[in-house]
């Protein structure tokens, strides 16, 4: 068995008694850290070195163990030797991201992010996961009838647990809204992750005007999706969907099963959904670091152009023809829209 010691706790142990020592384990490898999230770590089969001092015995402030190798590392270094040199990781670890809605997007997206270099991260979704989520999502069969929020950050803490990570499994249709603009204001960008056209314009109007917001979209059968971004001074959600906005309220109304109080679950492969949040998630990450001098904005979106259209088959969208076709769209302030004439 290797023993990895995680460089971090390095300059704790010439104090062993104020050291937390905590652990994962498996057949292959012993990984040796000190961290903050305690109690949520624990849930996910973390364990206190302390009911495992037969692993390991110090001296001289030196960890040493008789049945394994010791390599120390540098879990900060180390975790994004492969994304260096893509994106600065600590502009990226200085941000918070909210996802709104941890399904089949929400999800992926949150794991994305964390891999990439985000680490705070604020989670909201009140359901539970069920087995239809299990042929397309982040979650597996051990995760059925527990909440989303926390199976997920049981997740994210086992890739980097050193995450900070708040949850809130609430409807935020239904969150008080003085907690609502709490976390607006903690946030440097926002996904909107859910399939309601009620949360988009409740994002949408407490947002407009100081937060970027990410909308990313499937539709139906997965045959293509859409993501829309805003920003201050940008064309909001609103400007751009206004005129489908009916439809997309009588489809969530009819997308209801009234009879288990449950959304019908709507029919998409995970190869479909991934195109679309991949997308997204790297939208997101120039969005986040937009105002360093290398920001890759500008590299992966067009002038005046905040809605890019995504084809996963042919004729999937009215004057797109091609399968796995990428167009960016123009967009523009809708006068009409509810942030021009409620201004």
């Amino acid at each position: 068995m290797k023993l990895i010691l995680l460089q971090e706790i390095a300059s704790q142990l010439e104090d062993l008694k104020k050291a937390n020592l905590f652990g994962l384990k498996n057949n292959h490898a012993l990984i040796i850290s000190s961290l903050q999230e305690r109690e949520s770590l624990q849930k996910c089969g973390v364990f206190d070195f302390e009911d495992e001092e037969s692993l390991i015995t110090i001296k001289d402030g030196k960890l040493f163990s008789k049945d394994a190798d010791i390599e120390i590392i540098n879990y900060k270094t180390d975790f994004h030797k492969r994304n260096h040199g893509i994106i600065d990781e600590s502009i990226l670890q200085e941000r918070t991201v909210t996802i709104i809605g941890l399904g089949s997007g929400g999800g992926q997206t949150a794991i994305d992010l964390l891999r990439c270099g985000v680490v705070n991260l604020i989670l909201i979704d009140p359901d539970t996961v069920s087995i239809s989520n299990l042929c397309r999502s982040v979650y597996d069969l051990a995760d059925v009838g527990r909440k989303k929020t926390e199976a997920l950050l049981e997740k994210l803490l086992r890739i980097n647990p050193c995450a900070n990570i708040t949850l809130y499994d609430e409807d935020i249709l239904k969150m008080p809204s003085d907690e609502l603009n709490t976390i607006i204001e903690q946030s440097d960008l926002i996904f909107e992750a859910t399939d309601s056209p009620r949360t988009k314009l409740l994002v949408n109007g407490l947002c407009r005007d100081n937060t970027p917001v990410i909308y990313p979209s499937i539709y139906r059968m997965g045959i293509g999706g859409d993501i829309f971004y805003s920003l201050p001074n940008f064309p909001c959600w609103e400007c751009v969907f206004k005129s489908s906005l009916d439809e997309m309220m009588k489809q969530e109304k009819g997308a209801w099963d009234y009879s288990t109080d449950q959304a019908k679950p709507m029919p998409g492969l995970i190869s479909d959904i991934a195109i679309v949040i991949a997308r997204s998630v790297k939208i997101g990450l120039a969005l986040l670091t937009g105002d360093q001098e290398d920001s890759i904005i500008e590299k992966i979106t067009e002038p005046g152009c905040s809605l890019l259209v995504i084809t996963n088959e042919r004729n999937c969208y009215e004057g797109f023809n091609m399968p796995f076709n990428e167009v960016w769209a123009e967009t523009k302030i809708n006068p009409e829209c509810s942030c021009q004439t409620l201004s």
